[in-house]
């Protein structure tokens, strides 16, 4: 049997109560009715009494008359007009007067016959009235005859009119009684029928109170308070009821689970929005909203604000030892790390990648940042031991008024790549000097913009040289730039910024330009080997621009050379693009050095991916190979490999016969170094005399090598 809902049992009460009212208002209606007709026949009965009352005063007034006019008759006086009309005008209205009983009045026999009674008296007392008025008039003898009928009727009539108004008295009396008690009764009912609806009209109330109006209060309570986010997994009231309040309650208890829910979701949401979901931390966005609000309040302050710059050190190793797993385990370490090492009121950021950001608040700067920095890198001195030891390098840089929150962090990053290039590890703060630094990198990278086009950049040549020999067998192409108020810039200054501002593309093809050019003009035997940059492989037609600069000055490809470093931003992120441009250099007969083989991670990864023609050992080696045996044992160890391979090896960096003599007993090819050739403008095409001294005869073996 399904529940009977709150509107049909409203209804039914509410319909009970007005059928009562209605019943209560009949019953008030006839109640009324039955008053009036009882009030009518009181009313007529009252009506009869007065004018009983008052033919009683015609009676005497026309007795009186009489009286006198007989009197005056008897003695034999004059009657006077006046008195004459006096009398006939009483007679007149005692005939008018004359009251008689309504057929339809409700009235006993006894009180019938009393009301005849007195209109038979009233008759024949008027009859014998106007007998004694003629009598005065015609025979006044006569008089003493009729009087004393006249006063018989005259008792008759006041004896009848008597019975006649005690039994009018007693009617009303009793219908005044009737009427009360069936007026008290009727009230009685009506105000019995009147309880009744306020008793129900009440019990409505109550139960409406109970069952409707407080639940309806308590669940609008529990919704502003839900408004209010307050007590937000409190039970809605009335849940279980199987009415519509009941309905409603759940329908409100589903909605804020909804409700919930989404905000659940919108925190997350909001939470991801400005977190990083590996480690927690807040990401660059949060960080940047950070560190806009703490610069903002230091204005109004004075303080100062420390920005630090933190990238892992080796995190690339880290990848290719343990794999994408080990890495993210590193970054949760050095997040935990960090987190453990700053102040609550301090934000420790993930930036992306294995770069960190902090910004450290309240202190006394700069002395409260190197605190901060001597607590992180002993903390990771405490990793040690850990299977995954973790490292860093920091930047450090402190605000300056009204400083924007992304050059801050700029000059942060600069200190920390300073740290970096300074062995890792360590920590840098950017000071007044490293300011001079970042102004010039400005200036440089501002005036680099057009510097070929003014002559300012030119081309040099280094050679390159059979190690047997020393004759020389191709030239590396450098590029220099002459500054006009600077003097020259070191290759290593300028050619990162070239990098950065995105120059490099167009430098690049104006340095291959020129140098095949001048290429052009040497022996069809003598190579050309031109560097390029990571950044240049962003062009996927960079292979196609090569080539079509080679026709264009008649250059085989097969005397050409392109040296890659094997840099993780060449041949690991980006390396299929990168791979698509070599292999199609390499299909049209250019050959592909790997540069600076060795100092990378994943050297070994890179010969098994792609086919190198040349390997180049890097200066460091050579350099320090005499009188360092894990460098000597390098260099002894890639000369065995590119044997093994069958790829030749070139030497960079020789600068002593002892070095030169060394790497010939170690069977390395070639070589290239201030020994062999300096730099120059003009490509020289036969080795440093000085070097020469050091050339031994061609033997048939190295006949049979060439």
């Amino acid at each position: 049997m399904l529940p009977t809902s709150i509107s049909t049992r409203v209804a039914a009460a509410f319909g009970a109560v007005l059928a009562l009212g209605v019943m209560l208002l009949a019953g008030g209606l006839v109640l009324a009715r039955a008053i009036q007709s009882e009030n009518v026949v009181v009313g007529q009965l009252t009506t009869l009494l007065q004018m009983e009352n008052r033919q009683d005063q015609l009676q005497r007034r026309l007795r009186l008359g009489v009286g006198e006019v007989t009197r005056l008759a008897e003695q034999g006086r004059p009657v006077k007009p006046a008195q004459w009309r006096h009398v006939g005008s009483a007679l007149a209205g005692f005939h008018r007067g004359n009251a008689h009983l309504s057929p339809g009045l409700p009235v006993s026999a006894d009180l019938r016959a009393f009301a005849d009674a007195r209109t038979r008296a009233e008759a024949r007392f008027a009859e014998l009235s106007l007998q004694l008025l003629r009598d005065a008039h015609e025979q006044p003898a006569a008089i003493p005859a009729h009087m004393p009928a006249f006063l018989s009727a005259l008792r008759t009539l006041e004896s009848s009119r008597s019975s006649l108004r005690g039994a009018l008295v007693d009617r009303i009396d009793v219908e005044v009684r009737g009427s009360s008690r069936t007026l008290a009764t009727n009230l009685a009912r009506v105000l019995i029928g009147a309880g009744v609806v306020l008793a129900l009209l009440l019990a409505c109330m109550v139960w409406l109170r109970r069952r409707v109006i407080r639940p309806i209060a308590a669940i609008a309570e529990r919704v502003r308070q839900l408004s209010r986010g307050e007590d937000a997994w409190a039970r809605v009231p009335g849940a279980s009821r199987r009415d519509e309040l009941g309905d409603l309650a759940r329908g409100i208890g589903e909605y804020r689970s909804a409700v919930e829910e989404r905000q659940r979701a919108e925190r997350r949401a909001e939470f991801l929005a400005h977190h990083d979901m590996l480690t927690g931390l807040p990401n660059r966005l949060l960080f940047e909203e950070r560190l806009t609000q703490e610069l903002a309040r230091v204005r109004r302050t004075g303080e100062r604000v420390a920005v630090f710059a933190i990238d892992l050190d080796d995190f690339k190793s880290i990848n290719d030892r343990f794999g994408h797993a080990g890495g993210d385990e590193a970054l949760r370490a050095a997040a935990q790390l960090l987190s453990a090492s700053v102040r609550a009121s301090d934000l420790v950021a993930r930036l992306g990648g294995d770069e960190f950001a902090i910004i450290q608040v309240g202190g006394e700067q700069p002395d409260a940042a190197e605190a901060l920095v001597r607590r992180i890198l002993r903390a990771c001195e405490a990793t040690a031991g850990d299977t995954v030891p973790v490292q860093m390098s920091i930047g450090v840089a402190m605000s300056g008024v009204e400083q924007a929150g992304e050059e801050l962090y700029n000059l942060a990053d600069m200190a920390m790549y300073r740290a970096k290039a300074e062995g890792r590890h360590t920590a840098r703060f950017f000071d007044d000097h490293f300011k001079e630094e970042v102004r010039l990198r400005w200036r440089l990278s501002r005036d680099l913009e057009g510097a070929a086009e003014r002559g300012e950049l030119y081309l040099v040549f280094q050679p390159i040289a059979d190690a047997d020999t020393l004759e020389v067998i191709g030239q590396e192409v450098l590029l220099r730039w002459a500054h006009p108020e600077l003097g020259e810039i070191p290759p290593d200054r300028f050619i990162p910024l070239a990098e950065a501002s995105g120059r490099i593309d167009a430098i690049g093809l104006w340095m291959a330009d020129h140098a095949m050019a001048a290429a052009s003009r040497w022996p069809d035997d003598m190579t050309l080997a031109l560097n390029l940059s990571a950044i240049q492989f962003r062009q996927p037609a960079l292979g196609h621009e090569l080539l079509a600069l080679a026709r264009r000055h008649k250059v085989a490809p097969t005397r050409l050379e392109f040296e890659v470093t094997e840099s993780a931003t060449l041949l690991d992120n980006r390396r299929q693009p990168v791979l698509t441009v070599l292999r199609t250099l390499q299909h049209h007969g250019a050959r592909i050095v790997m540069d600076d083989f060795g100092t990378g991670y994943s050297s070994l990864g890179n010969l098994r991916d792609f086919r190198f023609d040349k390997l180049k050992i890097d200066r460091s080696f050579v350099t320090t190979m005499l009188n360092h045996a894990p460098s000597g044992s390098i260099v002894r160890s890639i000369a065995a490999l590119g044997a093994s391979l069958g790829i030749p090896i070139v030497a960079e960096g020789v600068e002593e016969e002892a070095q030169l003599l060394q790497l010939r007993e170690w069977a390395v090819p070639q070589v290239q170094g201030f020994l062999v050739g300096r730099p120059s403008r003009e490509a020289l095409h036969c080795a440093d005399p000085a070097a020469l001294a050091c050339a031994r005869p061609a033997s048939p073996e190295w006949v049979a090598r060439r």
